[in-house]
């Protein structure tokens, strides 16, 4: 168990609210915080971003409402909401703004994977996401819908074929811990974020530094398939605005396809 503070902006109060607590991690402690003061509906879809000075944004991609949160330790001497309004400025993913065009140009190109057999549609999800946002890596971890595990099952970039067939437990690292709370991620630099499960960079000896993910789920059923990740992003450290509405809108048509598949509604078994 870690100690968190949790900053919840308020309408009416300059200074919004700080709750304490003790929690696994700060989605737990995001979620009793919230809980606490009848906002727990803001956990549905979300966004987290661990920023360089170690304070956590997470935001609701429904209201566009931010929380942040830190854990705790003897460092800790500046509040919590001076770090807030400190950093604020210079976040490149602070508002998340649609782009009429973008996501236009992505519906267009989403429609030619209904009635691809699986693997085939899971490749071409991935890909497209690698090219809106262009990055040095990308994976698709699938879910065994009768265990805990998930297997990397389409992956590009210099080491596709060390990561293809690993398997992860839902938790563990960032692709898991998307998997588990069902949000977003975008991380900038993973060495700073204690969620990063760098077994796999070592065992493979890839150098990774930023990286994105969203899970893959069917709005329908809640039933999480699995999670696509993108690593290092090119050109940038940072993923901004447009990459997150991409890998959001992305994200959201892949649990589509995957809920008929689910349902057997395109006949596209493999």
């Amino acid at each position: 168990m870690a100690k968190f503070e949790v900053f919840i902006p308020m309408a009416g109060s300059a200074k919004g609210v700080v709750i304490t607590t003790e929690s696994q991690d700060y989605m737990e402690a995001l979620k009793e915080a919230l809980t606490s003061k009848g906002l727990a509906d803001c956990m549905k879809h979300i966004l987290c971003d661990v920023k360089e000075n170690g304070l956590i944004v997470v935001t609701d991609t429904d209201s566009r409402r931010k929380f942040y949160l830190r854990e705790v330790n003897q460092e800790n001497t500046t509040d919590i909401r001076e770090l807030v309004e400190e950093k604020k400025s210079s976040w490149v993913a602070d508002n998340i703004t649609p782009k009429d065009e973008l996501l236009a140009d992505l519906f267009t190109e989403v429609m030619d994977a209904w009635g691809m057999p699986q693997q085939k549609g899971i490749d071409f999800f991935l890909d497209l996401a690698l090219k809106y946002i262009p990055c040095e890596s990308g994976s698709f971890a699938r879910s065994d819908l009768s265990t805990t595990d998930m297997e990397f099952v389409s992956c590009r970039g210099p080491k596709a074929d060390s990561v293809l067939g690993i398997k992860v437990r839902v938790g563990q690292g960032l692709v898991g811990f998307a998997a588990r709370h069902n949000c977003y991620i975008a991380v900038g630099d993973v060495q700073k974020d204690p969620r990063f499960f760098k077994d796999i960079s070592q065992k493979i000896g890839y150098e990774t530094n930023s990286i994105v993910c969203v899970p893959v789920k069917s709005l329908e059923t809640n039933i999480t398939f699995g999670v696509l990740e993108l690593i290092n992003k090119k050109g940038s450290s940072r993923f901004d605005a447009d990459d997150m509405e991409a890998m959001r809108f992305i994200g959201e048509k892949m649990g589509e396809y995957f809920h008929m598949i689910w349902t057997g509604t395109n006949n596209t078994f493999d």
